[in-house]
């Protein structure tokens, strides 16, 4: 495995070479040094051109080398940024490090070659501005201060996991970053909607707080500071804000050879060229495909009823999924008002139906009794509010729910749901 750094021979190239050969010493990893070059500079004197680069590439490779890094170099012909990417695939790169954008851009819109890199790279972008900040983190002299850009997409996934491998490099202080609408995630949790969209209720605050520190949880024993911040426009914006008032080293954000993911929309786009500190752009991968996916952390369960036989008979079911140390919420929707006594009869007939043997695996059980005339739009609330890994549902019922579970209730969840869904359906009899 290697570590690939992209050079023009500009000062923010230096930096970024820098930081790529101390990360490749740190683990023993050979650094190659890739300049590219495009046709038409080489239609003259070709040769005279290629040595002169080649040359340049030597005395870069002899600086970075004392710093303890085993480097190689290579001059890549091509106007396409694939013979970049070709290159990082030839070699098994595991990063590609680049500096800054050459000049001011035209406008924030405007296309660069550092787009062009992160869309056709299948691997994470690390562009430096300054080394500094790593210099002294691979010193030891202090942690390395990331901002993880956090949104419910698999760029969060892969930018966390991400920040994980870089942990192994020496200590970070990790913060969470997240930006949010308000009415929109006031309906998404089946929340009061504020009367102003600047006034955010106390619980919404809290429970997006354990959401994204759930989110952002990379690894065991790792505090987590998580920091929220209301947005209207572009989240982008929102987040290198955040990122800058923090002072952190690095933002990493997930990010997508040809769609933009979750809340997040642009931000690997604008960040990689306009933020001021160093930017990671790690994209998703078919890890799942390839065998690479983390074993998902099953935390809490929903488990829905509606108190009939043909939906019970897939709470046994639900609760044996349920790992040791998890919490199961068994729910159940009415429809209509409930008395104090009408809703612990109902919390009563929940808690009957928990089968028996879960004290060995200490699975904390928890009766949930809701009331909406739409049943699919509450439990996808529900889900949403305790932060529910897993939601399970019969594959038929009837009763308090009204409709067969998998007519247009369970269909209906699982067509809402950002959460997975296991439709459980009882053994023949």
């Amino acid at each position: 495995m290697t570590i690939v750094c992209a050079v023009d021979f500009s000062e923010g190239a230096r930096q970024a070479a820098t930081v790529a050969a101390l990360l490749a010493a740190r683990r023993e990893r050979t650094l190659w040094l890739v300049h590219q070059v495009a046709p038409a500079p080489l239609i003259v004197a070709a040769e005279p051109v290629r040595e002169g680069l080649q040359a340049l590439l030597r005395e870069e490779a002899l600086r970075l080398e004392a710093l303890g890094a085993r480097v190689r170099v290579a001059l890549v012909e091509g106007a396409s940024h694939q013979a970049l990417t070709d290159h990082c695939v030839q070699h098994d790169a595991k990063l590609l490090v680049v500096g800054p954008p050459r000049g001011e851009l035209p406008h924030p819109g405007a296309s660069a070659s550092l787009d062009h890199i992160a869309q056709a790279t299948a691997m994470p972008l690390l562009r430096v501005r300054d080394a500094a900040p790593f210099q002294a983190w691979l010193a030891g002299q202090r942690p390395l201060r990331v901002m993880l850009g956090v949104d419910r997409s698999r760029g969060t996934l892969a930018a966390r996991q991400w920040v994980g491998a870089l942990s192994e490099y020496g200590p970070l202080e990790l913060l969470a970053g997240h930006v949010y609408y308000v009415y929109e995630q006031c309906q998404r949790l089946g929340l009061p909607v504020p009367a102003t969209m600047d006034d955010a209720s106390p619980l919404l605050q809290e429970t997006l707080s354990r959401e994204v520190a759930a989110l952002a949880d990379t690894w065991a024993g790792q505090p987590v500071r998580v920091l929220l911040r209301q947005g209207v426009g572009r989240a982008a914006d929102h987040l290198v804000d955040l990122a800058l008032e923090q002072d952190a080293d690095v933002l990493v954000v997930g990010t997508h050879h040809h769609t933009v993911l979750g809340n997040l929309a642009s931000v690997a786009h604008h960040a990689l060229r306009l933020a001021p500190m160093a930017v990671a752009a790690v994209p998703v991968r078919p890890a799942a495909s390839q065998g690479e996916a983390p074993l998902p952390q099953v935390r809490r369960l929903l488990v829905a009823t509606d108190l009939s036989p043909l939906s019970d008979e897939a709470i046994p079911l639900a609760f044996a999924l349920a790992p040791p140390g998890s919490e199961v919420h068994l729910v159940t929707v009415v429809q209509e008002p409930l008395t104090p006594e009408e809703h612990r009869d109902f919390e009563r007939q929940l808690l009957e139906r928990v089968p028996r043997g879960l004290e060995p695996r200490q699975v904390r059980v928890k009766a949930e009794v809701f009331v909406a005339g739409e049943v699919a739009a509450m439990l996808t609330q529900a889900a949403e509010r305790l932060d529910a890994d897993l939601v399970c549902m019969g594959s038929r019922g009837h009763g308090g729910l009204k409709e067969a579970l998998l007519g247009s209730v369970t269909r209906q969840v699982l067509a809402q749901s950002r959460r997975p869904v296991l439709v459980l359906r009882p053994p023949a009899r």
